[in-house]
């Protein structure tokens, strides 16, 4: 349908062409990698939280993902100034601070802002707060247009974007539920915010050698349906020394739903399923620490560590890290203690195969941190994902508070954007304020024979320091209030 009314819009003009909204990031209903290929501008319409998806970041999500299908094409998000939610005042501004923030994230992202507001005439002058917020905005982006179009994202973690499972895929039956994947997704984003990743989003449908060389590594949150051929592209890639973490059901099911009786890329993971998913009843599982290894870093005065809701009993490995303390009751106290405290059975499966690193949990635990918040949970992923990816990254940025960054190659040179979430309102509601950080150090790496000319920081529109060593470049941000964009001219 998208092609033919495309060729419609062409009978009159040639340059003419077709698009149509596609809100929904990764939970959208079309094939985004087939419509990436024919799609000239992707309008995402994601205009402001919800309360499938409360948390500040479902703008920049939007954005992860036309960037995984668009190839460096035209992709606008659309934001609205209006109120938006479940209670819903169309004629009635946004606060400014949620809308502000938005469009920040639209444009950190590498979308353009598209900023609207629905009403008649009349309803248009009614409230005027909104038309003040836009005309600064963009009066803002005009002035450093040079700095904020992009080329291509310089991330080197690429997590693997399953549309069929988030479609399709409902978790398994001691927890179906038609969120069990979107509680995935942002489980795994919040760890990487909190970790300060750059990270890129891979559609399922795009794992060719050529488009995954970039990456030190790939995630795979429970990516519960791959075809046998995407699971050959996954081996591939490691045997050409890119390194991967996956997580609970992650390739036991076919394209097609159907269940394997064993995982896809059980090789390549090091493990055999011992038996179907057990949830929790009462108390969830535990890992029980074997030994020592980087992943532990930072765990003291503890033998076990919390596992996740739920799991898939795996068949014994050599060598064990963690290993599984089995559930049980929490009710009545007195029996709330493991009847069975050591097994054989692995709580993590972890291999290296040369330069690659390979990681496996067999529990649901990105899904487990996000709704549980727990610390453990989150400096054990942190640990693994540093771990496996050799702890390498092209940009890292040191300092107080919660943030998402995003650094992208530029018409100038680079940009690092940084946007602060330290913000009561970042998992529900609106942003009324805005809570500054302090400094933040940025380091880069640069490219052999690149040579910096200056950095300037665009919202506040100043030149700062900067020295580099070798291919190190370094450099501070010395306060953020929402936003800030660190522009790296370069020769």
């Amino acid at each position: 349908m998208w092609q033919q009314y495309d060729a419609i819009a062409k009978e009159k003009k040639p340059d003419s062409f077709y698009f149509a909204n596609l809100g929904g990031n990764v939970h959208a209903s079309p094939n985004l990698a087939r419509l990436g290929k024919i799609a000239v501008w992707f309008q995402g319409d994601n205009q402001g939280r919800t309360n499938d998806d409360p948390a500040v970041w479902g703008c920049t999500l939007q954005g992860r993902v036309c960037n995984a299908v668009q190839d460096g094409k035209f992709s606008a998000n659309v934001t609205a100034a209006y109120s938006t939610g479940v209670v819903r005042w169309r004629n009635a501004s946004k606060s400014p601070a949620e809308a502000k923030m938005w469009m920040n994230e639209t444009l950190a992202s590498g979308m353009v802002p598209y900023y609207h507001f629905i009403g008649s005439e009349s309803g248009f002058g009614e409230d005027r707060r909104w038309q003040k917020v836009g005309a600064d905005y963009f009066r803002w982006t005009s002035r450093h247009d040079g700095h904020l179009k992009t080329r291509r994202s310089i991330a080197n973690i690429g997590v693997v974007m399953g549309q069929s499972t988030q479609l399709l895929y409902k978790g398994p039956a001691t927890t179906h539920s038609s969120g069990y994947m979107r509680d995935t997704t942002h489980g795994l984003y919040e760890t990487l915010l909190r970790g300060r990743f750059t990270f890129d989003y891979v559609h399922e449908d795009r794992l060719e050698p050529e488009l995954l060389s970039k990456y030190r590594a790939l995630l795979l949150p429970n990516i519960a349906m791959l075809s046998d051929s995407r699971c050959r592209q996954i081996h591939d890639y490691v045997q050409s020394g890119g390194s991967i973490m996956a997580s609970f059901e992650t390739s036991l099911y076919d394209e097609n739903l159907k269940q394997r009786s064993e995982f896809g890329l059980a090789d390549l993971l090091g493990i055999n399923k011992a038996g179907a998913v057990i949830g929790t009843n009462g108390n969830a599982y535990y890992g029980r620490i074997e030994r020592e290894h980087p992943i532990l870093a930072g765990f003291t005065d503890t033998n076990w560590l919390p596992g996740a809701q739920n799991r898939i009993p795996l068949k014994p490995v050599q060598n064990p890290v963690l290993t599984v303390v089995p559930g049980f009751v929490q009710y009545p106290p007195e029996l709330a203690y493991p009847p069975v405290s050591h097994t054989d059975e692995p709580a993590i499966v972890l291999r290296e195969i040369a330069a690659s690193r390979i990681a496996y949990f067999p529990g649901d635990i990105e899904r487990t941190y996000w709704l549980t918040g727990h610390g453990d949970l989150l400096r054990l992923l942190h640990n693994t994902i540093r771990w496996i990816t050799h702890d390498e990254s092209v940009v890292h940025v040191e300092g107080d508070g919660f943030i998402e960054m995003f650094a992208w190659e530029t018409e100038s040179g680079y940009a690092v954007h940084v946007l602060n979430y330290t913000n009561p309102n970042a998992h529900h509601g609106w942003m009324q304020s805005i809570y500054p950080l302090g400094p933040q150090a940025v380091t880069m790496k640069l490219p052999p024979g690149v040579k910096v000319k200056s950095v300037e920081l665009l919202q506040r529109e100043l030149s700062v320091p900067f020295h580099t060593e070798g291919q190190t470049l370094r450099f501070t941000i010395p306060h953020v209030e929402d936003y800030e964009v660190a522009a790296i001219s370069v020769e």
